[in-house]
């Protein structure tokens, strides 16, 4: 009840809190309550891996869902020159980065306003709250009831993606989503291809293969999969705890601590096992 209290006492007012992450400090700013969230710890295991992956690629950081910029974050605490292109198709949240790099004087920083699928144009994206982490443009991934409402936002396909993305050269790419990235990796194919970029991705459960939203999560999984076998990447995933263990494939399952994963380019997986 206090927290909450204080919530509703913060939130008409804009100021700016310090925080440290990797060693370095951030300005924080907290816009009518909006903001909140970065205040929290990044995942150190998460850290951890990032810092890794940066010692073995010069190319730039691409980031398929920004949300309030927390990667943004934890990617210029690890490398100050790391170049950064985010996607976000939240307006809320694309307002509230841009006052987050303005307020830290980041550079080498790029965020375009809208998400990435696998056609261009203006979708639904379903949302509980107005910059929560949780939102998403794919219909039936979760029940209508889990969701506060409903937003326009706009998506580009692979043949609207900006022209500078291919000429880039990019060493990781980030994809959290929630249940939309086989269509951010049919669009980034080319990318994927070209570059063979080192991939983070969130793959939320299955949780049962026997309903229809099971079989409807394990197809895409399973296509995700099939992307990434084609393309001779291996599956590492991700524990909480900082443990990391080299799968085969995804198996059905129902645990939220095994939805972080990374795609690596088969014959570099050691750099990052044991």
């Amino acid at each position: 009840m206090i927290r909450n209290l204080k919530r509703k006492l913060v939130r008409p007012f804009n100021f700016t809190v310090s925080k440290e992450v990797n060693g370095k400090r951030f300005r924080v700013p907290l816009l009518g309550g909006m903001g909140a969230e970065m205040r929290h710890s990044y995942e150190p295991w998460m850290l951890k891996a990032l810092s890794e992956v940066s010692e073995h690629t010069t190319g730039c950081f691409v980031d398929v869902g920004v949300n309030l910029g927390q990667t943004l974050l934890a990617v210029k605490s690890i490398r100050s020159d790391w170049e950064y292109v985010g996607f976000e198709p939240n307006p809320l949240c694309v307002f509230y980065v841009r006052r987050f790099i303005a307020a830290n004087k980041i550079a080498g920083c790029t965020v375009y306003p809208f998400g990435i699928g696998e056609e261009t144009g203006a979708v639904d994206l379903h949302v509980s709250s107005e910059t929560g982490g949780e939102a998403s443009i794919v219909s039936g991934f979760r029940p209508d009831e889990e969701y506060r409402e409903r937003i326009k936002v706009p998506i580009m396909g692979k043949e609207s993606l900006p022209g500078e993305l291919m000429e880039r050269s990019v060493g990781v790419v980030k994809v959290d989503v929630e249940g939309g990235e086989l269509d951010v990796f049919r669009a980034l194919g080319a990318v994927l291809e070209k570059e063979r970029p080192y991939v983070f991705c969130e793959v939320l459960p299955v949780y049962d293969e026997g309903t229809e939203r099971g079989r409807f999560r394990l197809q895409r999984q399973n296509e995700v999969l099939r992307i990434f076998g084609q393309l001779g990447y291996a599956i590492i995933r991700l524990h909480p705890d900082g443990n990391r263990e080299k799968l085969e494939t995804i198996e059905v399952h129902g645990e939220l601590a095994w939805t972080n994963y990374m795609f690596v380019p088969e014959g570099k997986e050691g750099l990052f096992l044991g």
